[in-house]
């Protein structure tokens, strides 16, 4: 290896290692409830005490998506942040997938943990709405407010290209974990720093739910409109999964099913908005959780 390459190299290995070590004295702090029965058991990460504010991370992630909005909230509410079934520290579901009944037992571990009758709050991202729109159709009236990030559940996205991790070791494969960043999760180049590198890199060791061909039922704009909550969605401009022209269809199906929904867009940032733009969105939070 190249002298000035490996010097980069032992420097961003010593971030990593910082930032996996950072993650995990945050994620030691919290308290961790399992739910479900033996082997198909979920996992939630707990932060604080009062209202319940509900979080659902994307595609091959955990609850280490919502890092930033974490840090920011765990004073305010008690954050009930899941690792979805087949996803960090949860197991898988049952095989093959039925993807109402997966939803269903999340909707039921929520359940054990806040009782039946609770009312929450919920904050998705991407993914995480299809998970929303199930529960929008089997719970209806029990959230009180949605905040959703680049929500997954209006129909098929665009698929960008992703570079493949298996086999990869050292910086060859650090190198197509930040590629793979730059092409479906963060817009701007800079905003790649050692922590996302770390979240994706652990979060792709942990996945192993395969997504692709699974039927998803429940439409989310219908169950948005039914559900009677104070629900605010957020985009970056730049989503990879979701282009200009897709995303100005999506605002107006939206505006035409959900009249009163409140439609932020957060110029040149990426899909995984919530961390490229935390500020932005903790503010879009700040105002549509708390300030009511």
């Amino acid at each position: 290896m190249n002298r000035d390459v490996e010097e980069v190299s032992g420097k961003m290995t010593e971030q990593l290692a910082a930032a996996e070590a950072g993650l995990g004295a945050f994620q030691a702090g919290a308290e961790r409830i399992r739910t479900g029965p033996a082997g198909r058991q979920i996992v939630w990460h707990c932060w604080g005490e009062g209202q319940p504010v509900v979080f659902f991370h994307g595609a091959s992630g955990s609850w280490r998506h919502w890092i930033r909005q974490v840090e920011a909230f765990r004073g305010r509410a008690r954050l009930i942040v899941a690792d979805l079934p087949g996803f960090g520290l949860s197991d898988m579901p049952a095989m093959p997938l039925d993807f109402p009944a997966m939803a269903a037992e999340v909707a039921a571990g929520l359940d054990q943990i806040i009782g039946s009758e609770a009312v929450y709050d919920l904050v998705a991202f991407s993914y995480g709405g299809s998970i929303t729109a199930e529960i929008l159709q089997r719970d209806p009236g029990r959230q009180r407010r949605i905040a959703l990030c680049a929500p997954a559940g209006f129909g098929r996205p665009l698929m960008p290209q992703m570079r493949k991790v298996r086999g990869l070791e050292g910086e060859a494969l650090r190198q197509a974990h930040h590629d793979n960043l730059g092409s479906i999760m963060i817009a701007d180049p800079a905003r790649i720093d050692p922590m996302a590198l770390c979240i994706q890199m652990l979060n792709s060791g942990e996945s192993r739910l395969r997504l692709n061909g699974v039927a998803r039922t429940a439409d989310l704009a219908e169950g948005l409109a039914a559900c009677g909550s104070d629900v605010t969605l957020i985009w970056g401009t730049r989503d990879a999964f979701m282009p200009e022209d897709r995303l100005a269809e999506r605002m107006a199906r939206v505006a035409d099913r959900c009249p009163d929904v409140r439609v932020s867009l957060i110029e040149g940032a990426g899909h995984w908005v919530a961390y490229e733009a935390a500020g932005q969105v903790n503010a879009l939070l700040e105002k549509s959780l708390f300030d009511c």
